[in-house]
């Protein structure tokens, strides 16, 4: 799955997005996430650029303890 398949969507695809950068990034998830959309952002593309914060969104709060929502 990309981001790019999230988009328009409702969470629960950004949801799995999240857990799966979580299960394999671990701790750095967020910088990954929040470089995505830098990345998106820099390269014209607003809805993908807000889609990674979405998902950003969710990373932070599911380590933060509490559970994900978009």
């Amino acid at each position: 799955m990309t981001i790019g398949d999230t988009a328009g969507h409702d969470g629960a695809e950004q949801q799995r997005l999240a857990h799966d950068l979580i299960e394999v990034h671990g701790n750095e998830a967020p910088v990954v996430a929040r470089g995505n959309a830098r990345a998106a952002a820099l390269a014209g593309q607003p809805i993908v650029a807000k889609s990674w914060i979405r998902v950003l969104s969710i990373i932070q709060l599911q380590q933060a303890g509490q559970p994900g929502k978009v």
